[in-house]
C-alpha cells in the first residue's frame, strides 16, 4: 500500500531470494531513501503504470522524474537528503577510493555471473525476470541490462573472448576486492563505524546478490562466508536495521501481482508505446527465426 504522505515516487525491479531487488542500482536507491528518512513510495516495475517509464531505477518528483542511481541520490541531496552528510575531507576521500575499488573488481564479476555467463543467464536471471516483469518491459530491461554487461566486460578485455578466462580472471579481482572490504571494515558495524553512509549502500548492493542469489555456476557466496564472515555480518546488519520487511524465502518466479492501485491509471499513450513496442519484438523475433522473409 502507498505511503499517503509520499512526496516522492521510486520505481524499482522489485526483489526476491531475501533481495529487496534483484537490481544493484535499485538496491541502492532503496537503500538510500531509508537510510535518509525519504518519504517515499516504492513502486514495483511488475505494474503497467510503473514499467511504461522503460527506465528503473527512476525518482519522480512532482512532474520531474530522475533516472539513475547516481543522479537520484545527487537529487535528494539538493532537497537536503543527505547520507554523507558529517562525513570529513579524509573520509570523503576514502570514500571515492573504496567506491572505485569496488565498481573496479567486484561489479564486473557481479555482472558477468549474472547476464553473460551462460547458464546463470540462460536458467535463473533472464527467466526471473521475464515472469515477474510485464510485457514488453521484461524484454526491454533484460536485453538492455545483458547488453550493458558486455559493453562492460568488452572493455575491460577488448582483445579476450574465452569466457573461462574472463571469468577466472574476475574472480581473482574479485576475491583481492573481497580481501579489502574485509580488512578496512574490521570490527566496525559501517566502514565509518556506527554511521551508515553511501559507501556502505554501494557496497552493499554488489555484495548481497553473492550471497544471496542461487547461482548456479559459481559459488562465490559460500566463499564470501568462509573466508570473510564479517562481510556476512554486514549484509544482514542493514538488512535487519534498513529492510527488515524483507521477504526471506523466495518466490522463484512465481507471478508477481500486475495490479494498478491507488487509481493510478495507465495513460493512452502508454499503452500505445507498450502495444507498439510488444508488435515491433514479435515482428523482430519471427525475421531472425527466418518465419518470415522479404521478397
Amino acid at each position: 500500500m502507498a505511503n499517503e504522505t509520499a512526496k516522492f515516487k521510486l520505481n524499482v525491479v522489485p526483489g526476491d531470494y531475501g533481495l529487496v531487488s534483484l537490481d544493484p542500482e535499485c538496491i541502492q536507491s532503496i537503500l538510500y531513501t531509508r537510510m535518509a528518512k525519504v518519504p517515499c513510495d516504492i513502486r514495483l516495475s511488475s505494474s503497467y503504470r510503473v514499467c511504461a517509464l522503460f527506465s528503473t531505477p527512476s525518482l519522480v518528483d512532482g512532474n520531474e522524474t530522475i533516472r539513475s542511481h547516481q543522479d537520484i541520490a545527487q537529487h535528494l541531496r539538493m532537497k537536503n537528503y543527505n547520507v554523507d552528510f558529517g562525513l570529513t575531507r579524509n573520509q570523503c576521500s576514502r570514500t571515492l577510493a573504496i567506491s572505485s575499488m569496488v565498481n573496479e573488481k567486484i561489479k564486473p564479476l557481479l555482472e558477468f555471473i549474472m547476464w553473460i555467463d551462460k547458464r546463470n543467464s540462460e536458467e535463473l536471471i533472464i527467466p526471473w525476470h521475464m515472469k515477474a516483469l510485464c510485457i514488453p518491459f521484461n524484454y526491454f530491461y533484460t536485453n538492455q541490462r545483458k547488453q550493458s554487461a558486455e559493453n562492460l566486460i568488452e572493455s575491460i578485455f577488448p582483445m579476450e573472448e574465452n569466457p573461462e578466462v574472463i571469468k577466472d580472471y574476475l574472480t581473482k579481482a574479485a576475491i583481492d576486492g573481497f580481501s579489502s572490504l574485509s580488512v578496512v571494515l574490521g570490527g566496525n558495524e559501517y566502514f565509518f563505524e556506527k554511521t551508515p553512509t553511501s559507501l556502505d549502500i554501494l557496497v552493499y548492493s554488489y555484495l548481497a546478490p553473492f550471497l544471496k542469489l542461487p547461482f548456479l555456476a559459481v559459488d562465490i557466496g559460500n566463499m564470501v562466508r568462509n573466508m570473510w564472515p564479517s562481510l556476512e555480518k554486514f549484509v544482514k546488519r542493514i538488512d535487519a536495521k534498513y529492510i527488515p520487511d524483507i521477504i526471506d524465502n523466495p518466490r522463484n518466479l512465481v507471478q508477481i501481482e500486475r495490479n494498478m492501485d491507488n487509481g493510478d491509471d495507465v495513460s493512452i499513450s502508454a499503452i500505445i508505446i507498450l502495444s507498439v513496442s510488444a508488435v515491433s519484438l514479435v515482428m523482430t523475433f519471427i525475421i531472425q527465426k527466418g518465419f518470415f522473409r522479404w521478397r
